[in-house]
């Protein structure tokens, strides 16, 4: 019986190894414009699962709270072809989260791109 667990055990140990192994992004660049006054509380994530190659930049809108209410691929900076990929990143944009801006216009324009 105990091997059986050991053997589990050593299971989930590799599983888990490989699957973060799995998960590595292969990131190269990222450059971000972020509005002045704030401060990114929440990173974009995503995973690159695919290995796209080539550039993606998103142009977004934050408000007073620093909730992004809108994030877009820009056509002219982006040389990736894989739009499904291309709109993960926007979404990883739009769950971001800024610092909130107590003074100033109630919403403020940013752009941030990834290169892989």
């Amino acid at each position: 019986m105990k091997t059986i667990i050991k053997l589990f055990l050593s299971f989930l140990l590799l599983g888990g190894s490989l699957s973060c192994f799995a998960q590595k992004s292969d990131l190269k660049e990222y450059v971000a414009n972020i509005p002045e006054g704030r401060n990114i509380v929440i990173q974009p994530h995503f995973l690159n699962k695919n290995h796209v190659t080539g550039k993606i930049a998103i142009d977004f809108v934050v408000d007073k709270k620093g909730n992004v209410i809108s994030a877009t691929a820009n056509d002219k900076g982006t040389t990736a072809t894989d739009k499904a990929f291309v709109h993960q990143c926007e979404k990883a944009v739009m769950a971001a989260k800024f610092s909130e801006l107590k003074n100033g216009s109630e919403t403020q324009k940013g752009s941030v791109s990834f290169a892989y």
